[in-house]
This record gives C-alpha cells, sequence and structure tokens, in this order.
C-alpha cells in the first residue's frame, strides 16, 4: 500500500506526517516531534487524541485515520 499523509497539530501546530496506512498511529508521533521542533521531550512523553479526544493505542492503525486531524500533545502532569 502507497504511504498516505496525515495532519498531526503539535501543540496547537500542524504539521503533515507521511506514514504507512497500515503502520500503527503512534509511528508519527517521533517525525511529527522533529518537524515541529518538539525534541525536548522523548515520544513517550507524548499522547495521541483523535479529533473526538480518543486516546489512540499501538492497536489503531493509520489508515483508520485517514482524513482526519490527530493531536499530539504532552501527558498530563510533563513539563515542557
Amino acid at each position: 500500500m502507497q504511504d498516505t499523509t496525515i495532519t498531526i497539530v503539535v501543540n496547537g501546530q500542524p504539521t503533515q506526517v507521511v506514514a504507512n496506512p497500515e503502520a500503527s498511529v503512534l509511528s508519527v508521533i517521533e517525525p511529527a516531534l522533529r518537524q515541529t521542533g518538539n525534541a525536548g521531550q522523548p515520544a513517550e512523553n507524548w499522547e495521541l487524541r483523535d479529533q473526538e479526544g480518543k486516546l489512540l493505542t499501538a492497536e489503531d492503525k493509520v489508515e483508520d485515520f485517514l482524513g482526519d486531524t490527530l493531536f499530539l500533545n504532552l501527558k498530563a502532569g510533563i513539563g515542557g
């Protein structure tokens, strides 16, 4: 399957990440952080949520969110 582009909003800053549709949706976290200059915190300190606010897990696939905007924010209690 051909790679696709997905929109990730990192702390209010949108970026486009190229991803394999069959990959875990969590695979977009590190590229999104790199592209937005948010390298100060490791990927495990961030959480990815869909437009309804549902926390996404490794079982969720990129292809399930094509056309959606996802939101990446620091976990509660972790300073920037």
